[in-house]
């Protein structure tokens, strides 16, 4: 029984996430098929033209509501996924999700920083509610990425 109620929320979870990546229209998003630790990867648009520019998103759900935002806790990496995360070539985030009341929070998992030295780097940044951080900006900060990893290839 058990294992259906975290196979419900994983999915609930999951369509909570195409739900609120959905709202901007300069995304599409695509389902993974095989588990590799990324649940999304969303094509980033222009002119409802794909740019070539990705990122990944993996896709956390939890029964119960949180009091304030998520600690460390609720999203713990094995060795495996981390690693895998560090050889991708491009950002990934984590959307996080309570089913009591469907609240949202997003965290940076491999960091679109600014600066060339940190660009494969994994991230230490913290949760953020979904209320106070747009898919526009998730967006913003990804393609500032791109544009910071070609100059910096340049």
């Amino acid at each position: 029984m058990k294992q259906n109620l975290q196979f419900f929320i994983s999915e609930r979870a999951e369509n909570l996430a195409m739900v609120y990546l959905s709202r901007s229209h300069s995304v599409a998003i695509e389902r993974m098929q095989a588990d590799y630790g990324i649940d999304l990867l969303v094509t980033i648009l222009l002119d409802r033209l794909p740019t070539g520019r990705v990122f990944g998103v993996q896709v956390k759900g939890q029964d119960k509501a949180l009091k304030g935002i998520p600690g460390d806790t609720v999203l713990k990496l094995s060795q495996e996924e981390k690693s895998y995360l560090k050889d991708l070539p491009f950002p990934v985030c984590a959307l996080f999700f309570t089913m009591e009341n469907d609240k949202g929070y997003s965290k940076w998992l491999r960091y679109p920083t600014e600066s060339s030295a940190s660009l494969y780097s994994l991230a230490q940044t913290s949760w953020r509610s979904l209320d106070e951080f747009p898919v526009d900006r998730i967006v913003k900060e990804v393609n500032a990425w791109y544009d910071e990893k070609s100059h910096s290839a340049a």
